[in-house]
């Protein structure tokens, strides 16, 4: 009985060493020096996102990455090459009819974001962008969170009037957006994405939403007239425990057959 459970436990934990697997994603390989984007602050957002599918059968969440476009020029931050502030992901189930469901898990962790240089031009046009693309990366491994097949995610955090706890002063958190993918079919390598015409958006100005406001305000849901503009985001994920463990199992009773 000792050797089997040893057995098991070595055979489980192999199996959750052989790394992350990314099991949604529309972030290119590499980032274009700037996307379209959504702002928070000229936009009066607390919260955006999406809803997402995941592919493959990895479920236990390991990591997400976000694309942002930072505005903050760096000449106007004695030439810094970068700034920190807190964002927070949340994950929730997916609800009804598209809507969020119940918070799964939330992470809020401090990110270190890129200043848009003095010089940033596109190469193939030569005008400057006006932001530049960076990538922000959540450890969801404290969450122990094993994620249904299809979610949604919203990224918040606060600037100088709005978010939970306001900064109360202007600063680069002004000037931070939320990128997105402009590519065919939302640019998704990894998973998929039931309606790309939707994202889920946090407002409390009526006139941004495609209803008028008629479905709320201030509050963290559906809105429509978003095709050919996804939220980037990628997931990463490994095996859960159960799988791991069944895994084992059936790596040892493959043994033990092979030694009849």
């Amino acid at each position: 009985m000792i050797r089997t459970s040893a057995c098991l436990f070595v055979l489980a934990c192999a199996g959750s060493a052989m790394g992350q697997s990314v099991i949604y994603s529309n972030i290119p390989a590499v980032l274009a020096g700037n996307y379209p984007s959504q702002p928070f602050q000229a936009q009066q957002t607390f919260e955006f996102g999406d809803r997402v599918n995941f592919g493959g059968s990895d479920r236990q969440l390991q990591s997400a990455t976000v694309t942002m476009s930072s505005w903050a020029r760096s000449e106007d931050y004695g030439n810094a090459t970068s700034f920190t502030h807190p964002l927070t992901l949340n994950i929730y189930a997916a609800g009804s009819g598209g809507s969020p469901g119940a918070l799964l898990g939330s992470v809020t962790q401090v990110q270190t974001i890129l200043f848009r240089p003095t010089v940033w031009n596109n190469p193939d046009t030569g005008n400057p962008y006006g932001g530049i693309a960076c990538n922000v990366t959540f450890d969801l491994s404290g969450l122990n969170l094993t994620a249904p097949n299809s979610i949604v995610w919203g990224i918040e955090y606060n600037t100088q009037t709005y978010g939970d706890n306001p900064m109360g002063s202007s600063g680069p958190w002004n000037s931070l957006n939320v990128a997105l993918n402009t590519a065919a079919g939302g640019g998704i390598t990894a998973g998929s994405n039931d309606n790309l015409d939707d994202v889920m958006w946090n407002t409390v100005t009526a006139g941004w939403y495609a209803d008028g406001g008629a479905g709320g305000v201030g509050t963290f849901r559906q809105d429509t007239g978003w095709t050919g503009y996804t939220p980037m985001i990628e997931f990463s994920a490994v095996p859960t425990p159960a799988a791991g463990a069944l895994l084992g199992l059936g790596g040892l009773t493959a043994l033990r057959r092979r030694r009849r």
